[in-house]
């Protein structure tokens, strides 16, 4: 492929979405070795794809934007001339920002309906072989077809970020092996209870280190319940997140951004999965045994 084949994608949200996004970057780098990529997301989990091999030029905005900013976005893409567009989004702010840029702009086609079946009738339209990964690579075109294998997402850290965790860990108490535990969810249902973590890490005997946010309960009531627990819920930006997660053993938490992550770290993921399914986005990609 010629080099002035620019090529941009767009995924604004959230960790999860973004992490899966990997996946079919990989494939439209395998398409495109020599052309450059950009990416746009939003400003918070911009952190999340810094130093990534397949990306070029990371591009971020502010979840808050005014029409003004995001119009001076949309002139900026606009002139940098992309032969391809990848919304990987399809919201009306990615629309907006790329609409018209490009002639060559595909965008993801959500299964809206499917959804709707599934929750309000309980309704299974999907076919077995359906996941986000695939859907995302069933919107990129011809350049990936059914035949063709599906990449493993991937997330980048450094063996500084590494270290530094390391270093972190061991001034918290935290010296050898270790699970790391992701409690926390956007919405209650998808949490395990506190009660079930607490008797998993009795039995696995090992220190464990809680992330997750403020906002995260839950992670209190582990740290309260288990001796060996550190809770650094709150206390890490998202890169240390992920470079403490790097540093882990094994990973258990719910069907939450940080697991994905984990996931794309290549670390054995143990993921609790309440009442989300393959269907609505969830799940793991590798099995993983305890």
């Amino acid at each position: 492929m010629k080099f002035d084949q620019k090529i941009l994608i767009v995924r604004f949200s959230s960790i999860g979405d973004i992490v899966q996004s990997t996946s079919p970057l990989k494939s439209i780098r395998n398409a495109f070795p020599d052309s450059p990529i950009t990416f746009l997301t939003l400003s918070s989990y911009a952190p999340l794809l810094e130093m990534h091999p397949d990306i070029d030029c990371l591009l971020s905005l502010k979840r808050r934007q005014s029409f003004k900013k995001l119009f001076e976005m949309r002139k900026y893409l606009q002139n940098k001339r992309f032969h391809f567009v990848y919304d990987l989004h399809n919201s009306i702010r990615s629309n907006i920002l790329t609409y018209g840029i490009s002639k060559n702009i595909f965008r993801l086609k959500k299964p809206r309906l499917k959804r709707s079946l599934l929750f309000l009738l309980h309704i299974n339209n999907f076919e077995n072989t359906f996941s986000s990964l695939r859907l995302f690579h069933d919107n990129i075109g011809s350049i990936w077809k059914n035949k063709d294998e599906i990449p493993s997402t991937c997330l980048k850290i450094s063996k500084y970020e590494k270290e530094k965790a390391k270093e972190i860990l061991i001034s918290k108490g935290v010296k050898k092996d270790f699970i790391a535990i992701v409690p926390g969810a956007a919405w209650n249902q998808k949490q395990w209870s506190s009660k079930n973590y607490i008797s998993t890490l009795n039995t696995l005997n090992l220190p464990a280190v809680i992330l997750g946010s403020k906002k995260d309960k839950i992670c209190n009531e582990i740290s309260l319940g288990f001796k060996k627990a550190v809770n650094l819920a709150g206390k890490t930006d998202l890169r240390l997140a992920v470079s403490i997660i790097s540093n882990a053993k094994k990973i258990i938490g719910s069907d939450t951004g940080l697991v994905h992550a984990a996931e794309a770290l290549g670390k054995t993921v143990i993921m609790i999965m309440g009442p989300t399914s393959k269907e609505t986005g969830g799940g793991t990609y590798k099995k993983s045994q305890l």
